[in-house]
């Protein structure tokens, strides 16, 4: 093996993260490495399949072209290798794929612990939950904990005790939607510090004491001395006023009460001074109603103790709660740990824990022995010589902990044949709320380094081949200024910024466009302002990928509301779309399963009454509440959720009227119901919660206006970019919840509940003044007019060749592309040859729900299938086949009466050319007509001369209509001639002869006819 240096890659975005990563792997497999023995991980397996693909088309690319493969020998740094290396290197790949280690870090870490359960204390089988799995058995064992009739148990009291503690007595009826909030908030914090000296203890917080929390145990005698102290005859009416108000108004406050004005005021004028306060001063002044009044000594120091006392209540309050979060965490995780974790069912979160090589890993079956973890790794070390590691500026302390001592081995290997490789870009680092620590980042840099020596080398890739210049002009003026930086964020996080800041270039200068600043009043302007450059640039019109970036969810769909509204604009909120729920149709057979299983609940009883259930109902003579009950479970015990929610679904179908997006909807609920029964339960309490959590996420559409978080949008691409929500996001505050202190080695020392004020000083509006000004713009604001509306405008062999090439390539020394010639990439719609049918034609069948066109889909697909068995026809093949088809029902019955069809006999046969090829079911991508096409071809016939060269071809279409035998066929054809003109035109640019060398058929199954359709 080659020696490799270490390396750190500080990719910003756009700059050929995935091409140096692949790359690396590449040199890896050059060097000599197999390929089980490279362990690459990434965080979403959306990445890790597209980094897998990037490296086989790489290796495929070069085994077939020896110019592709110098080109990726120069990049790989190995130029003595040629097509047939690269090809054996694609072939180790493929023979390795059941052993490769390129995944998830959770897929990763999931994969030790089936390998060692028995040292890690797991005995027996176990399972790794999915989140809504998951849910249910928290949902379970909450349940669990109250289940008991009568009065509550010992152990029950404590945790609704530590429960209104934790909530400061929130309503008990908002039990378990609180309780679920707060295991979702703080579950993970609790499983880090799962100690009660950790969580709002005050002597571990001051060990010396805190003066404040000693005053809130005398506020009274301390509100006493003030009133005795204060220098009353010096006041004025109004300033008596204003103390008698304070002093009436301060024992009628308790902490967690927003403070009464009165007292606010006060409070308030005094922070303003508190520095004199606090110090101790002989005199102060106090503003009261605009006028300074002066304190003496005595006075401020009862001032000083008044206001402390407060402040210490409501920290006493604070760090009550905290506990008594602990105490919920901790009352629920005992019986969690019991019911679920010991049984074997662990989610990602209890892999991870099991897998921290030192104290924190719960005890499960078996106790492990002490040196377990230890002998794990040791084991593992031998399996592994090189780490390629991705968007590490998310990775958590906890997944470096369990990786440590792995990666430690490979970069103080003495024989320097293993390597270390991490990829990412704190600036990028969106995902601390998840545990993600940028910090990881330069502190295992400077670890390796520290000794002596340049063990790991870094290199920077600031070239974007995503954006232009206008765009990273904006990012550079804002980002790379120091100074209004500071204005914005804490001196010590605007240091931190600065050290790893590079300037970010184009790598296509020439690529034209506008980066601008504008202002709106409210939300409403903002909203406004998004629709008008929409309507300015014709995006859509235009083919270009728009996405408008938001903070919440919430926003996106009302922006995507008020877009589609007013524009109208073609615009959709990627969000998860809670598809049991936001139609009339699955609600009602929600409602059916909630009065069946709780005939007391009689919303659910007059929701049904409301819908044409209830006819149903009484049809199939369920007239009862019992009745309905014993009906609707014993369907559920007998069948489970999806098959008697399919059953009510059909006998619901007549009363839709057509309505198509209903029965999509009610499709979707079987499909989550089928999903749910899976976990094997027929708790029809667990399933509604289930239906009412379970969502799909919207699909992706070619032109539209993609609304979305900010979050969702990372690591994504687009021509058009909008920001409308930057409003008042503090940049200098902690998230909301739960504050953790950590010591320098990353253990929590202190858990406590922060007091919660905002500030609205520091946030991106004030960033961008500072940095920007009132207004700010770069580029060519008309960029737009060069790009032809409703069409790309490329020729045909542009379409066949360059508009195939990756998206994101090169590095910093990377030379494949001409910039200045660099085409502008441009946004193809999507379309499907079968799409693109004339006449009229009834949806309705599409959307049944049952009857013929329930099962249409499914025939066709059967039955496509089995006549891409046929190759060439002969009396020998045509029996044998029909033999083997007799036993495939109707499908089956159909292929064996079209293949001995004598009026389809030239479908099969071999033409007289002297070479011919078939192709079947063969799908195909192409750019047609600057659309992205991809389809399927049925059947194709390809006739070559003796020098195997293409001359003509036959395009056979398939279609199971059904017509009848006396109808003009010619008619019923002439519907697919623009499909099959699609057809015969990707079949020519892919033989590369004329369009007229091809001809297309129909040929319609059901009749067994064919049908030549017209060029």
């Amino acid at each position: 093996m080659t020696t490799l240096r270490h390396e750190m890659i500080l990719a910003s975005a756009g700059s050929g993260k995935t091409y140096a990563l692949t790359n690396r792997f590449v040199q890896l497999l050059a060097g000599g490495a197999a390929p089980e023995r490279i362990v690459a991980l990434t965080f979403t397996r959306k990445a890790a399949g597209e980094f897998f693909d990037e490296i086989l088309k790489k290796l495929a690319r070069a085994a077939v072209s020896e110019p592709a493969a110098a080109q990726l020998a120069r990049e790989v740094g190995a130029p003595a290798l040629g097509a047939a290396d690269f090809l054996r290197m694609l072939r180790a790949m493929v023979d390795a794929m059941p052993r490769l280690n390129l995944g998830t870090l959770d897929g990763f870490f999931a994969r030790i612990v089936r390998s060692f359960p028995l040292e890690l204390g797991l005995s027996g089988e176990f399972r790794i939950l999915e989140e809504a799995t998951a849910r249910r058995e928290r949902r379970r064992v909450l349940r669990g904990m109250f289940a008991a009739g009568g009065e509550p148990d010992t152990a029950q009291r404590e945790f609704i005790e530590a429960f209104k503690r934790a909530t400061f007595g929130a309503e008990e009826k908002q039990l378990a939607r609180l309780l679920d909030g707060y295991l979702d908030d703080h579950s993970d914090t609790y499983l880090a510090a799962p100690e009660a000296a950790q969580w709002g203890d005050p002597a571990r917080i001051w060990p010396e004491g805190n003066p404040w929390l000693a005053a809130a145990d005398r506020r009274d005698e301390s509100s006493q001395a003030l009133r005795a102290a204060l220098p009353w005859a010096a006041l004025n009416e109004k300033q008596r006023a204003r103390l008698e108000d304070f002093f009436a108004a301060l024992p009628e406050w308790q902490p967690g009460a927003p403070l009464p004005k009165p007292v606010d005021y006060l409070v308030g004028n005094a922070f303003k001074i508190w520095d004199e306060l606090d110090t101790g001063a002989d005199t102060v002044e106090l503003m009261l109603e605009r006028k300074k009044v002066p304190l003496d000594g005595r006075a401020r120091a009862a001032l000083t103790d008044v206001v402390a006392g407060i402040a210490g209540a409501e920290l006493a309050r604070r760090l009550a709660m905290t506990r008594g979060v602990f105490a919920v965490l901790s009352g629920y995780d005992r019986r969690y740990h019991e019911a679920v974790r010991r049984e074997g069912r662990l989610t990602f979160a209890d892999i991870l824990r099991l897998l921290l090589p030192e104290g924190g890993r719960p005890t499960l079956a078996t106790q492990p022995e002490a040196d377990a973890r230890l002998l794990i790794d040791w084991r593992l070390d031998a399996k592994f010589d090189h780490w390629l590691l991705d968007e590490f500026q998310d990775t958590s302390f906890a997944q470096w902990s369990v990786l440590r001592s792995l990666i430690d081995e490979a970069v103080q290997d003495p024989e320097q044949r293993r390597s270390l490789f991490y990829v990412g870009d704190v600036k990028q680092a969106i995902f601390a709320w998840r545990g993600g620590d940028p910090r990881l980042f330069r502190e295992i840099f400077e670890l390796y380094n520290g000794a002596g020596g340049d063990v790991i080398e870094e290199r920077r890739l600031d070239r974007s081949y995503r954006s232009g210049p206008a765009v990273l002009a904006m990012v550079n003026r804002v980002f790379g200024d120091a100074a209004a930086l500071r204005v914005s964020v804490p001196e010590a996080t605007a240091a931190a910024w600065a050290k790893e800041w590079g300037a970010h270039v184009s790598a296509k200068p020439g690529l034209g466009g506008w980066a601008e600043l504008r202002h709106a009043e409210d939300e409403a302007g903002r909203f406004a302002e998004t629709l008008e450059i929409l309507r300015e640039t014709q995006a859509l019109a235009r083919g270009l990928t728009v996405a408008v970036l938001v903070r919440s969810n919430d926003t996106a769909a009302e922006l995507a509301d008020y877009l589609r509204q007013h524009g109208p604009v073609a615009a959709v909120a990627e969000s998860d779309l809670h598809v049991a729920t936001d139609n009339p149709l699955t609600c009602a057979l929600l409602a059916l399963l909630r009065a069946a299983a709780h005939p007391g609940d009689t919303v659910a009883q007059e929701h049904l009454n409301m819908t044409p259930l209830r006819a149903l109902l009484l049809e199939e003579g369920l007239g009862s509440t019992h009745a309905v009950t014993m009906r609707l479970l014993g369907e559920i015990h007998e069948a489970g959720f999806a098959a008697t929610l399919e059953r009510w679904l059909r006998k619901c179908a007549p009363s839709l009227g057509g309505d198509a997006f209903s029965a999509e909807r009610g499709r979707m609920l079987v499909g989550a119901a089928t999903e749910f029964d899976e976990s094997g339960s027929r708790d029809v309490a667990e399933f509604l919660e289930f239906a009412a959590r379970y969502t799909v996420r919207d699909t992706e559409s070619p032109g539209v206006v993609r609304v979305m978080t900010v979050h969702k949008s990372k690591g994504l691409g687009f021509d058009v970019v909008i920001l409308p929500d930057l409003e008042g996001k503090t940049l200098a505050a902690r998230r909301d919840g739960l504050a953790v202190q950590r010591a320098p080695d990353r253990s929590v020392e202190v858990i406590t509940e922060p007091v919660g004020a905002k500030s609205t000083s520091k946030n991106f509006p004030r960033l961008l003044q500072e940095a920007l000004g009132e207004t700010w713009s770069e580029g060519d604001a008309r960029w737009f007019d060069e790009i032809e509306i409703g069409g790309a405008g490329e020729d045909e062999a542009g379409e066949a060749g360059s508009n195939l090439a990756p998206a994101e390539s090169g590095s910093a020394t990377d030379t494949r592309l001409d910039e200045a010639a660099t085409p502008r990439a441009v946004r193809r719609p999507a379309r499907t040859p079968s799409a693109q049918k004339t006449g009229v034609a009834d949806g309705a069948p599409l959307f049944a729900l049952e009857g013929p066109g329930a099962s249409a889909a499914e025939f066709g697909v059967e039955l496509h299938a089995t006549l891409a068995e046929v190759e060439w026809a002969d009396t020998e093949a045509t029996n044998r086949l029909a033999k083997a088809w007799a036993a495939r029902g109707e499908a089956g019955a159909e292929a064996a009466a079209c293949l001995g069809a004598p009026e389809l006999a030239q479908v099969w046969a071999k033409p007289a050319a002297p070479a011919a090829e078939v192709w079947r079911e063969r799908a195909f991508e192409v750019v047609l007509d600057g659309a992205w096409v991809t389809g399927v071809f049925d059947r194709v016939v390809v006739e070559r001369d003796h020098a195997g060269v293409a001359v003509r071809a036959t395009v056979f279409d398939f279609k199971t209509d059904r017509v009848a035998p006396d109808r003009d066929l010619g008619e019923a054809a002439s519907r697919y001639s623009v499909q099959l003109d699609i057809y015969r035109r990707v079949v020519a640019r892919f033989l590369g002869i004329a369009p007229a060398a091809v001809r297309g058929e129909i040929v319609f199954t059901r009749v067994r006819q064919r049908v030549a359709v017209a060029t």
